[in-house]
């Protein structure tokens, strides 16, 4: 069986459930699971991208402060030796109009300034006091200072004034003598606004990769979730009762797996259904006709086939109302047969149920298709004929009794019987009820048979016989 592609259901309005069933959905989670972890990743990735440069810096800032710190130290011992104050201030003056250094302090062991100096546009630098340290640190150590409402972020470190002491008996070797310090300052403000910037760099490109990570995690989902869709779609259709609904994936992976796996289900199901459709439709069928056969053996007689007593009561009452609805007439014909007990009596019930057959056939054959043929009872029948006056009532009587007798002595010669008819019309024995009628033909059967038999009499002209 082919599978036939699952058509696109009719679109439902848009309403807070069906948003909430969204929301809800594996795609819209999923969409959510690959935005989040690319937001992480990217997290991840620029923050310790920001920290190692943030390191980077900070060692590579501490190490040059550090080493012009002591080339201004190494510059200073002496002139701190020889007490040589001028060159000192020069000392200080030069590096601190040297970039990248803002201000440059050299202190005595009492920790006096003998020489300060700062660069020109550092106007914050008078608020450091340069005469003290402010934050205690080891010597050549930087102390890294955070930005104030007045001052700039900037590093600072302390370095030592050193010169070698002569050797004296006790000890052969130099060893440092400490002088006193130098105290120098540069600026990261600079530092801090790339950083900033790279901050903020960092943070657009999030932006970016999120704003891309939407789309593209939605499609990406989307494409993955799609044929899942369709098949649960497929699945619910097919459980409505939609047979013929098929889930048009195909792929080679898991999802391609179930949806055929479902395909199969849907057509092993289907013909199933068929199955038992077909089934269920022969059960009512042979159901029917068996109902009519029944039906047909509650309304008729089992030995001639024609229609019982009591379904020709039940016509009898629906005819007659008819007949006073539309005036229009309405016949009966009473028919007996004549010695039928001698019959019996001579040649055997077997051959008694053959001649009621033949009455029967005879009956059947001259009837229209309004007229209803009935066995009464024993050998008697009865005719009832709708829009039938009492003349040609009479007519198809005499056509009854004639054909049957040329049967009966065709087959059974030496039978003798004869059938006498009595007949009753509604207009021209003026009745007003249907039990009337049979019983006004049931007593112009009784004179037929009072008057010799072999005859037919009319209700209207009892006591005037006519041969048959």
């Amino acid at each position: 069986m082919s599978h036939q592609p699952c058509d696109t259901a009719p679109k439902r309005p848009l309403t807070w459930h069906r948003l909430w069933e969204a929301a809800c959905s594996l795609q819209c989670k999923a969409t959510v699971l690959v935005v989040a972890l690319t937001l992480l990743v990217s997290a991840c990735v620029s923050g310790y991208l920001l920290r190692s440069s943030v390191r980077l810096a900070h060692s590579q800032q501490n190490e040059q402060l550090v080493q012009l710190a002591a080339r201004i130290a190494l510059g200073a011992g002496e002139m701190l030796q020889a007490g040589d104050r001028q060159a000192l201030e020069d000392l200080a003056s030069g590096e601190a109009h040297s970039a990248p250094l803002v201000y440059v302090s050299i202190t005595n062991l009492d920790g006096r300034t003998i020489a300060a100096a700062r660069d020109r546009e550092a106007d914050w630098v008078d608020f450091l006091r340069l005469g003290e340290t402010g934050r205690r640190a080891l010597p050549g150590t930087p102390i890294r200072f955070k930005a104030t409402p007045t001052n700039p972020p900037y590093l600072e470190v302390v370095y030592p004034v050193t010169v070698e002491s002569t050797p004296t008996n006790f000890v052969n070797e130099k060893v440092p003598r400490l002088l006193g310090h130098v105290r120098a300052g540069m600026s990261v403000e600079n530092w801090e606004r790339e950083l900033s910037r790279k901050v903020d760099l960092l943070i657009g490109l999030g932006i970016l990769a999120t704003a891309v990570a939407i789309p593209l995690g939605f499609l990406v989902v989307r494409r993955i979730t799609a044929p899942l869709r369709e098949v649960s779609d497929a699945m619910t259709r097919f459980s409505r009762g939609e047979l013929h609904v098929r889930s048009p994936s195909r792929r080679n992976d898991e999802i391609g797996r179930l949806a055929s796996v479902f395909n199969n289900m849907a057509d092993e199901h289907q013909r199933a259904h068929e199955r038992i459709v077909r089934m269920n439709a022969e059960l009512e069928e042979r159901v029917a006709q068996r109902t009519r056969q029944l039906r047909q053996l509650a309304l008729r007689d089992p030995l001639t086939g024609l229609y019982n007593r009591r379904h020709f009561q039940e016509v009898l009452t629906r005819a007659f109302a008819e007949s006073v609805r539309y005036d229009t007439d309405l016949s009966c014909l009473m028919m007996d047969l004549d010695h039928f007990k001698s019959v019996n009596d001579k040649f055997g019930h077997p051959t008694g149920d053959e001649v009621l057959l033949l009455i029967s056939r005879t009956i059947s054959s001259q009837l229209r298709s309004s007229d209803v043929g009935a066995r009464f009872g024993g050998d008697e029948f009865v005719i009832l004929m709708p829009q039938t006056n009492e003349e040609d009532a009479r007519i198809l009587a005499e056509r009854i009794a004639g054909r049957f007798i040329e049967d009966l002595t065709e087959q059974w010669g030496e039978v003798q019987t004869t059938i006498s008819i009595g007949i009753a019309s509604v207009r021209s024995s003026g009745l007003s009820q249907a039990d009337a009628l049979v019983s006004a033909a049931d007593r112009a059967l009784y004179e037929a048979k009072k008057a010799g038999r072999n005859r037919t009499t009319t209700a209207s002209s009892l006591g005037q016989a006519t041969p048959a």
